[in-house]
């Protein structure tokens, strides 16, 4: 399968416990997501395998422990330490957001590489919605993060096709 037909929605960052929780760290803002017996998958390397949710339980704002059926103790939790869990594309909900007659669903935007003055600048990892729009989290590595709103001004998708998004943040936005 390609990775185009998936969605991130976690990352395993260890175990928990002797009888096979994962530690995940939640890239979603979507909790429903990891309701019980809904299903996930496990990318492992260049494999994918589905598994069935027994319990999760959030800790912080993005912490949680995940329970997977078939994943029963501390050794196999910790095989999947550093491996994304992600969801089917067409198993995603369909929340769009516009950009003037243009509308994307927002796993058409999380992820793009995104370019200022022309130059590498770093990804589109989420979309806050905001009284007046949306709002574009872009990270540059060392937990650093920007907020760019979603408008025509400030914002090309012409190379979105490309998972590629232009910036035009007005003169005083970003303290680089």
């Amino acid at each position: 399968m390609d990775d185009d037909g998936y969605i991130r929605i976690a990352v395993v960052t260890g175990a928990h416990g002797l009888t096979g929780r994962l530690k995940i760290l939640v890239t979603s803002d979507i909790r429903e997501r990891f309701a019980n017996n809904k299903s996930v998958i496990i990318k492992i390397k260049d494999h994918y395998r589905k598994f069935r949710i027994e319990e999760f339980t959030g800790r912080g704002e993005k912490d949680g422990l995940l329970k997977l059926e078939g994943i029963n103790d501390r050794d196999a939790a910790m095989t999947y330490k550093g491996s994304d869990i992600v969801i089917e594309k067409s198993e995603a909900e369909k929340t769009r957001i516009a950009l003037d007659d243009d509308s994307y669903y927002y796993y058409d935007i999380i992820g793009c590489a995104v370019l200022y003055r022309g130059q590498p600048f770093g990804t589109v990892t989420g979309i806050l919605e905001a009284g007046a729009g949306e709002i574009l989290v872009i990270s540059i590595g060392g937990g650093k993060e920007f907020m760019v709103p979603f408008v025509e001004s400030m914002v090309d998708t012409e190379k979105i096709g490309n998972g590629i998004l232009t910036i035009h943040p007005v003169e005083g936005l970003f303290d680089i």
